[in-house]
Order: C-alpha cells, then structure tokens, then sequence
C-alpha cells in the first residue's frame, strides 16, 4: 500500500490582538500580543524577546494596516527594548508604547521614553500601581491602565483620585464581568479591556520563508534603472546557485556561442545590461519554486508584452515595465497577496500601484495583458493601440517567451521542473 503524503507545513507567524473600547463601547484600538501558536497562550519566553516578535511579526511580516486596520496598536515594552531605542522603527502615529509593571525607573528608563514622547509617541502605563518612582513617567505618559481584577470600587477609585493631578487617560483591563463593567462605568473612565468585551484573538499568516525574501530583494535590485555593472556582478556572484544558472544558460545552445563566457564583463557586451539584469531577475525567479514551469512561462509573456506596450508609445523605462510583467505572477508562485509581496520589496509607488490596483501607465499595460491572457477582447487596449494591433503584439510576446524560456528548459513534456 503506497504511503500517505504528508502536506508540507508552511512556515507561519501569530501574533494576538485584543481590542480596546472607549466609554461610548466604540473600538479605539488593539493591544498587540505575542503568540507562538494557534493556542491563545503567550507560552514561556521572555519579555525582551515576546516584545520583539511582536513588532517584527506585526511590521514585517503581517502588517499593521491588516492587524488594527487605521486603529491605534498599543505594544509592551520591557526595560531593555525602551532604553535601548528598538521602538524607533514604529510609526509613532499608528502605536502606543506599554511600558510594562515591572520596569526599573531609572534614569535610562526615563531618558529613553522622553526620547519617545519627542518623536512622537503615546505612553501608556501597564498594569500601574502607585510609587513615588513613577513620578517622571506620570508626567509623560497618555495613558494609565488600571488592573481592576480582584481590586475594589473603593481602591481603584482612591488609585484615580492619586492620579488627578496629572493629565491623563485612563484605562480599566482585565473587566471580566457585565457587573464590573457597570460598577466602572460610573468612575468616568476613558477606555475599556478585558475578556468582558473580547477575549484576544489569534492571528495567523503563513510567513514568507527567508531565501524568498531574499531572491525577492536581489529582484527587485537588478531592476533599478539606476544599478551600475560593478553592483550587477557583485549580486550575481554572491548567490551561487543564480551565478551558477547564469552563465550555464548563457553557454547553452539556445545561444550557440562561438566561445563560453565567463565573466559578467564578457556578458554584458555581448547582451547588453537590461538583456541581463533580465534574465538573472527571470533565473532568481525559478529559485522561489520548484513547480513553477507554466507560472515562469506566464510570466515572461506578461514582461514581454508589457514591454512591447511601453515601446509602443516611446517609453525610456522599458525595462521597468518588463519587471511589472514579471513580478506580476509572484502571488501565485509565492502563494502570498501581492500586496503583501510588495510591502517586502524597495519599489517605486509606480510600480506598487500597478501590481497591486492596477494602476497608473504601468497598470494599464498590466490590464491590458491581462485581458488578452484571458481573451476579453473589450479590455484588449492601451493608449491608442487598436485591439487587433494588442492582440497580435500579444502572440508576438509568447511566441518570444516560449523561445526564450526553451534554454531553461521550461514547460517540455520530458523534464517540467525547472532545471
């Protein structure tokens, strides 16, 4: 009996969120949470580093607009992370610092939040309970979140009535109950959390595996206009595995050579630069999947014919319109939105704009692709080109595509892999 296949497990991130309330019971913000699994547990790990994968995970590899949407994220943040200044690469506008109970208020401490508060951000106190210490801290912070388990009406309302001489706002987490709730509301706070409202939830998101990542960035590089040989052959020679498919695909009988090359010099005066920054782009594209024969295929028509558009009209750029067509098949080989794909990547708003909405001259010569990839006649234009003109334009790109991607051996019944 032939054994089961076990599916592969895409490698993946979480991160928990738990909304914050405001006295009108309108969503203000998320607390952002550390999460190693789909189980709502933080797990052991300590706080430098919980705090750490919370802000790479929400940043980097979810994103906050996706996370809190245009709400505030309140982030905890330990001693080390607040003196050490790791909370600059947030958006000041879109997070709010949690300093977290059991900091030591020293004079790093507090110089390291008055930075903060200078560039911008609010800060809330975590978990507080009254200390002459915190003193400097109360007279930056935004916000105070009051721990209301197990504590009286009474306490916490001596705790407020300690805190009036400062301008803040405050917050009651851990309300567990409609009837702590009521008792609360009664005290004029601001803001509201607990398992009362919602309990946190766990986010996932399958995580882009980092020599992705890195092929992206590399991609991504080849393609500027601006990127000189010395940078081209430097990026080429560091990843062996692309160094080495380049110059076997340049020595190949596609090309029928009357000597090999070797050196990059060598290419780029036979080919030329765009020609190659081009196929080393398309060869550290077959690097990112293993099954990727028809999608790379896809992808060289798309490029070609995005380039045949842009000549059409006189365009300088036509190597970034080739890219657009390229990258444009990158959500299906990497199974991840293209927004979220190009998030990764150091693109022009022009070209993010025309992968993602399509929009813009580099999205309008992606559509019109588009549309004769899926024979929609009505979407077959671009400027003044007449659909007929497109269309064999179209023909002429994949006619060119299958040839130039015979030297990779893509798409042959013998051998689908790309080799």
């Amino acid at each position: 009996m032939q054994a089961q296949k076990i599916p592969e497990q895409k490698p993946a991130v979480f991160i928990g969120r738990q909304p914050i309330f405001n006295a009108g019971m309108e969503l203000h913000a998320y607390e952002l949470l550390f999460r190693s699994s789909p189980v709502n547990a933080a797990g052991q790990i300590d706080g430098n580093s919980a705090s750490a994968h919370v802000i790479v995970n929400a940043l980097l590899e979810i994103g906050l607009d996706d996370l809190v949407g245009n709400h505030l994220a309140f982030i905890n943040f330990p001693y080390d992370l607040l003196t050490h200044g790791i909370a600059e690469v947030l958006p000041p506008e879109r997070v709010v610092i949690e300093i977290v109970e059991d900091v030591t208020v020293d004079k790093n401490l507090i110089a390291g939040v008055r930075s903060l508060v200078d560039q911008g951000f609010k800060i809330a106190l975590d978990d507080f309970i009254y200390g002459p210490e915190w003193e400097p801290l109360l007279e930056m912070a935004d916000i105070v979140k009051l721990d209301v388990m197990g504590r009286s009406i009474s306490e916490i309302r001596n705790t407020i009535k300690t805190l009036e001489r400062h301008d803040l706002q405050l917050l009651a987490e851990k309300v567990e109950s409609k009837a702590e709730y009521r008792a609360l509301q009664k005290l004029d706070l601001e803001y509201f959390q607990g398992y009362f409202f919602s309990r946190p939830e766990v986010i996932k998101r399958e995580k882009l595996p980092d020599n992705h990542f890195a092929l992206l960035q590399l991609m991504s590089r080849l393609q500027d206009p601006n990127i000189d040989l010395g940078e081209v052959e430097n990026l080429v020679s560091q990843t062996v595995s692309l160094n080495y498919k380049l110059f076997r695909y340049i020595n190949s009988a596609h090309f029928n050579l009357v000597r090999k090359f070797d050196s990059i010099q060598q290419t780029v005066v036979y080919f030329g630069l765009t020609k190659l920054k081009n196929l080393a782009c398309l060869i550290a594209m077959t690097e990112l999947s293993s099954e990727s024969s028809e999608l790379i295929l896809t992808g060289l028509t798309r490029a070609k014919m995005c380039e045949v558009l842009s000549d059409s009209i006189g365009c300088q750029d036509k190597d970034v319109y080739f890219m657009v067509g390229l990258f444009s098949i990158l959500e299906a080989l990497l199974d991840h939105p293209i927004h979220r794909v190009v998030d990764k990547l150091p693109l022009t708003e022009d070209v993010i704009m025309a992968l993602s909405k399509l929009e813009g001259s580099l999205g309008e010569a992606l559509r019109c692709t588009l549309s004769c990839e899926r024979y929609y006649w009505p979407g077959m234009h671009f400027k003044n080109l007449e659909a007929e003109t497109v269309y064999q334009a179209y023909l002429e790109a994949m006619r060119w595509s299958k040839l130039a991607a015979s030297g990779l051996t893509i798409g042959t019944p013998e051998n689908k892999r790309l080799k």
